[in-house]
């Protein structure tokens, strides 16, 4: 873990309050805009939001590492085909509310003397709030075998073999196991220091620890315990609730996102879970785009979808869709609690 405490003392601080409203993306992963591009199907639905929502909200930004797609393709192509995104960008960060963090698939950036539209890059940032941190950075720093070598090495394979062959990225997203694992370092330095981590790499959206197919098993679990108890009306109601939740639960378990593995709990069962990991997710997702965000002191993991693409939340109980004017896209809040109410978890259930 020591390099996790280097990151998080040599990590800057910035202060934020219960005004403050602010929205973490991670894992853009923007090309040149050709075929391989995996930003692509995304890239005009994100920057819509992004320039139509969140900024006219008067959003602070936080890209939390994989922004730029450097392993296949050169910081020019990239600026070149997305200079409209870069732009909106700049806006953010002139009004002091852009915080730019770099991952493994754009750490030359790190290298990197005049980046584009001259934005700023950090590896990590802290948010304080009422004398909490909230510790945000990619994620690919507790890897084990990652080092600066093997990044080149993954850059000339990529840039001069995989892309001439149409050959996908592979990233740690792919492979369940290291996915699990890094976040279950990350969970134990964050449960350890308590603190509250935000991380991406993984692509896999997180609330307080819980994946979404344990956050379901969770719901209708409570649900459940609530029905002994509840008039004939407020049965009706739970037991639709529970019916639809049952539903998304088995498209999950059908889909194989998760296995035996990843799908259990970082602790064991004789410890409480503390809410101290969290994960934005990505914005390549077939059918939508994740997101944390913090709004007036509370914390939220959303989800952006396109109606045209997907409409799966318009059948599940329980979801407030907001639709964004003038669009075809709605935002979900999968789940939300105040930030109080989570740090006073951490404080009481850590060791």
């Amino acid at each position: 873990m020591e390099e996790l405490e280097k990151l998080f003392s040599d990590a800057p601080t910035v202060d934020i309050s219960n005004k403050d409203r602010l929205v973490i993306f991670s894992d853009l992963h923007m090309g040149d805009g050709g075929r391989m591009d995996d930003f692509l199907h995304n890239g005009e639905f994100f920057k819509h939001i992004l320039e139509h929502y969140y900024e006219k909200q008067e959003y602070k930004l936080i890209l939390d590492g994989d922004v730029d797609e450097l392993h296949r393709f050169s910081l020019k192509a990239v600026y070149r085909r997305w200079k409209d995104l870069y732009i909106i960008f700049k806006r953010f960060y002139d009004r002091g509310a852009l915080y730019k963090i770099f991952g493994n698939h754009d750490l030359e950036l790190s290298e990197v003397r005049k980046l584009p539209k001259d934005i700023p890059i950090f590896e990590a940032v802290k948010l304080q709030y009422n004398n909490h941190h909230i510790f945000i950075f990619h994620g690919h720093q507790v890897g084990r075998f990652f080092f600066k070598i093997g990044h080149r090495l993954i850059n000339i394979i990529l840039r001069f073999f995989a892309n001439t062959l149409r050959i996908k990225n592979y990233s740690v997203a792919q492979n369940k196991r290291k996915k699990f694992n890094i976040e279950k370092r990350v969970y134990e330095f964050s449960r350890r220091k308590k603190i509250m981590t935000f991380i991406g790499h993984t692509h896999r959206p997180l609330f307080e620890s819980l994946s979404k197919k344990e956050t379901l098993k969770f719901r209708i679990e409570n649900l459940c315990r609530e029905y002994p108890t509840a008039d004939s009306q407020r049965r009706q109601y739970l037991e639709r609730r529970i019916l639809k939740y049952k539903e998304e639960l088995r498209y999950i378990i059908q889909k194989r996102e998760e296995e035996d593995l990843i799908s259990t709990l970082y602790n064991s069962n004789s410890e409480p879970l503390v809410p101290c990991l969290f994960n934005a997710g990505c914005a390549i997702g077939k059918s939508g785009i994740t997101a944390l965000e913090i709004y007036e002191g509370n914390i939220r993991l959303v989800y952006w979808f396109d109606k045209n693409i997907s409409q799966k939340y318009f059948d599940f109980n329980g979801y407030v869709l907001e639709p964004l004017e003038g669009s075809p896209y709605y935002k979900v809040i999968l789940k939300e609690d105040s930030l109080d109410y989570m740090f006073a978890r951490i404080r009481l259930l850590s060791d």
